[in-house]
């Protein structure tokens, strides 16, 4: 009974639109032909010769270069949606596409089997279509809903490409990092540079290859200083410009300085507090050189979050306050500054989020140059001109470092990965630095959401 309700109201769907059957029929056969270059390229790469499965990079590079060979196929299916639903959009597509297949036939007479068909075919339909609507002697109006359907299938599709690529990258850098990933990796404070070259080499590890927990701490320790001093001055920046400072050029331009400094290069940052803290203060690659260096990146972020979330207090709330007698600092305080918490969180995490995956400043004013290990006394990590190891640093120098002065080749084995797992080992870091931010949304998440809830009264 199901099976036949549907198919008479396919049936019926196919006989309300009858007249545009044909010019549908084309494009949608034209979309058909631009599937199949992306289709083939895939079968292609997967049974070459040189193709092997292990090769993780081919392998990505392969399947994202076939998905955008397809994607003009996906435009085509919407404009035969759009000409079965005789929406004049459609055909206005139909006409580009036309245009579009003929100059890439000309440009490149190698692509010419596959865009001749789709012009010819695309084009036929843009004709129908125009003569069916000049034949038709009442106005034709568009059919918003339409339209929407096929805005939402845009929309949906972007969504989806943006969840693809995140997800696309995680498994990509776990893969890759899979060589080198273990429980050892984040307990170890020092890898154990004898056997990462075993590994590259091509060898079997005799022993656990170390961690990276060193450069962990390092990274948090950066992080918590530099959310010392960036969080208070971002939060009194806030309260200030949304509480008390008036709507004036004044405040005007001190927000545009503050966008500007969002905006500003890492490098440039990097290189001013090398300039001032590392060199001019004599501070050197230390704590306080590239905490305030790296405050200097987070600021902007916590100040504008900070002031539009208590700007979205609602006004009663103020109102309610001074009716009790609290003074505007009290009320800023204990009631606006209260309210908005959730949202600073949010800005807060960004402003962890800029600098744990920061290099370049902590390249030239925290730890300097193949750095491993911290000190043995930990207090000496406050101490001026003491280097300490971070993750990013790692990441970036750690694939020279691995293969750098080796002399000669480990005996049994070869260099025709070395290099390609001397990065997989900057991937398993990379691993373990995703995992410390991931870990840090979730805390930040679950204080959001308890805020929330205490202030609804759950």
């Amino acid at each position: 009974m199901h099976l036949s309700f549907s198919t008479g109201k396919l049936l019926k769907y196919f006989n309300k639109n009858k007249d545009n059957l044909l010019s549908g029929i084309l494009i949608f056969s034209s979309a058909f032909i631009a599937l199949l270059p992306g289709i083939f390229h895939l079968i292609n790469g997967f049974s070459s010769a040189e193709f092997s499965i292990y090769t993780v990079d081919e392998f990505i590079s392969l399947s994202i270069f076939s998905l955008v060979m397809m994607l003009p196929s996906v435009i085509l299916f919407c404009t035969a949606y759009l000409v079965w639903e005789s929406h004049s959009f459609g055909w206005k597509i139909a006409i580009g596409t036309a245009i579009v297949a003929l100059i890439l036939s000309v440009a490149s007479f190698s692509t010419a089997y596959s865009t001749l068909p789709i012009f010819a075919l695309s084009g036929l339909s843009a004709v129908l279509e125009i003569l069916k609507n000049k034949r038709n002697s009442r106005h034709h109006r568009d059919s918003p809903s339409t339209f929407e359907n096929v805005i939402k299938i845009g929309l949906r599709l972007s969504a989806v490409v943006c969840v693809g690529v995140l997800v696309a990258m995680m498994v990509f850098v776990v893969v890759m990092a899979s060589p080198f990933l273990s429980v050892d990796l984040i307990t170890h404070m020092t890898l154990d540079s004898n056997q990462i070259q075993r590994i590259c080499y091509g060898l079997p590890a005799t022993g656990s290859i170390g961690g990276v927990l060193s450069n962990v701490i390092g990274s948090v320790l950066i992080v918590a200083f530099c959310e010392l001093i960036a969080v208070p001055i971002g939060l009194g920046a806030a309260i200030y410009l949304s509480e008390y400072a008036g709507q004036n050029r004044v405040t005007s331009t001190i927000r545009f300085f503050i966008e500007t400094l969002a905006g500003a290069p890492s490098v440039i940052i990097g290189i001013i507090g090398f300039a001032m803290f590392t060199l001019t203060l004599g501070w050197g690659y230390s704590l306080y050189s590239g905490g305030i260096s790296l405050a200097i990146m987070a600021l902007p972020w916590n100040i504008r979050v900070a002031e539009e979330a208590l700007k979205q207090v609602p006004r009663g709330y103020r109102e309610g306050s001074f009716a009790l007698g609290a003074t505007q600092w009290q009320t800023a305080r204990l009631v606006t500054l209260y309210a908005a918490m959730p949202s600073i969180i949010t800005g807060v995490l960004l402003g962890i989020g800029v600098a744990l995956g920061e290099t370049l400043v902590l390249q030239m004013n925290y730890t300097g140059a193949w750095l491993t290990g911290l000190p043995q006394n930990f207090m000496s990590v406050f101490n001026i001109n003491q280097q300490l190891p971070s993750l990013t640093v790692f990441i970036l120098t750690e694939p020279g470092g691995v293969l750098i002065n080796q002399g000669h080749l480990l005996e049994g084995g070869n260099n025709v990965h070395a290099l390609f797992l001397s990065y997989s080992l900057a991937l398993a870091a990379g691993t373990v630095l995703i995992a410390l931010y991931l870990i840090l949304c979730i805390g930040a998440l679950l204080l959001r959401n308890y805020l929330n809830k205490r202030m609804k009264g759950n």
